[in-house]
């Protein structure tokens, strides 16, 4: 696995050991505790499998295909899209899939709801009533570690995973990888890979090619003075291979958040002369304070943007949130399209320029 910086993989006699280790790291802050480890043994059915002794005592045994997959997190369900087995989920967080087969089936009944992993630890009795051959956890709080412990004894495998903690953006790409392992589509798996790979590099080369830019990548926390400044890791990658300075930003560091909270002030004293501003997320709140604004170039100079993130027409989901943890390639194109406006051709999918109008609408569609 070239990107991924959490889990790694080692071929046995006929099946695979998946080690998996990150920290879990709260929003917008630091690591809450030491890191969590899992060690999974993949085995095909058709192979005797392994004693669980030894190096692998604790180890979680999964055959593989897996056939019945529990998720509880929508990157799990865009991942399992991408590879063609959305087929094979049996219960899902909620009934907000961006996905109108997942959240049809969910509302229906036809598929179990358990709970989102970054609210809320999975409801056991709709877990074990679906039968799942495997739980794909997302892991965003430590209090939750007993609960899935708990899973596990009740004979459902647990895969956590930890795709916001990876260190870069193409890591995130790679649990599709990890989801081709498990669900028997690894050819498929390293295809997609591949694409966003290439794509990545394609619009790289693009903006290499544009003089240099700086960003200030920050969303107003609607309330008082408070700003959610991106400022390391994955995110701040992906702004820099767009050719461009970030604003602010700081030195990655696994143990905290891509972004952190800043004042007003912060920004008034530091970042008012960056070419752009990416001003506010989906849920953000609308700042229009025009004579803080006006002190900023990015919006003397028309550069402020925001991102709509590609709401669902009836759902309340989005996009950027589902499929774009696993296509940094479509969020990249906005980010070097924002950045460089010779390179502003078509149309728009997760960004678009700030109208300073309340709402959750969405850009442009492809």
């Amino acid at each position: 696995m070239p990107y991924t910086g959490i889990f790694s993989v080692v071929e046995r006699d006929g099946y695979r050991v998946v080690d998996i280790e990150a920290s879990i790291v709260t929003w917008g802050g630091t690591a809450g505790g030491p890191p969590q480890r899992a060690r999974l043994v993949l085995v095909p059915r058709d192979i005797e499998p392994p004693a669980l002794s030894g190096e692998l005592t604790g180890a979680s045994l999964l055959r593989t295909p897996v056939e019945r997959i529990a998720v509880n997190d929508q990157p799990h369900e865009a991942m399992l899209r991408a590879l063609g087995v959305e087929d094979r989920i049996v219960a899902v967080g909620g009934h907000t899939s961006y996905d109108d087969g997942l959240r049809r089936k969910a509302r229906s009944g036809e598929i179990q709801q358990i709970g989102y992993g970054w609210h809320m630890p999975p409801t056991l009795d709709a877990l074990v009533a679906v039968r799942p051959d495997v739980l794909i956890a997302r892991m965003a709080d430590l209090t939750h570690t007993r609960h899935l412990e708990r899973v596990e004894s009740l004979g459902i495998p647990v895969v956590p995973t930890f795709v916001d903690a990876e260190p870069h953006y193409m890591g995130r790409v790679d649990w599709v990888r990890l989801m081709g392992l498990l669900t028997g589509k690894e050819a498929e798996a390293d295809a997609f890979v591949r694409m966003v790979a290439q794509e990545v590099d394609r619009l790289k080369s693009l903006a290499d090619g544009q003089p240099r830019r700086s960003v200030l990548w920050a969303w107003y926390r609607s309330a008082g003075n408070r700003w959610a400044v991106t400022q390391r890791n994955s995110d701040a990658a992906l702004i820099r291979d767009a050719n461009a300075e970030l604003v602010l930003g700081a030195e990655d560091d696994p143990e905290l958040d891509t972004f952190s909270d800043l004042s007003t002030e912060r920004l008034l004293r530091d970042a008012t002369d960056a070419d752009c501003w990416m001003i506010r997320d989906p849920l953000s709140s609308v700042f229009d304070d025009r004579a803080v604004l006006s002190r900023f170039k990015a919006y003397r100079e028309g550069c402020v943007f925001w991102e709509p993130g590609k709401r669902h027409p009836t759902a309340d989901s989005w996009e950027v949130w589902e499929m774009g943890d696993i296509r940094p390639d479509w969020r990249l194109a906005d980010i070097v399209k924002m950045l460089h406006p010779e390179l502003r051709d078509g149309d728009w999918r997760y960004l678009a320029p700030e109208t300073w109008e309340a709402g959750h609408g969405g850009a442009s569609q492809h």
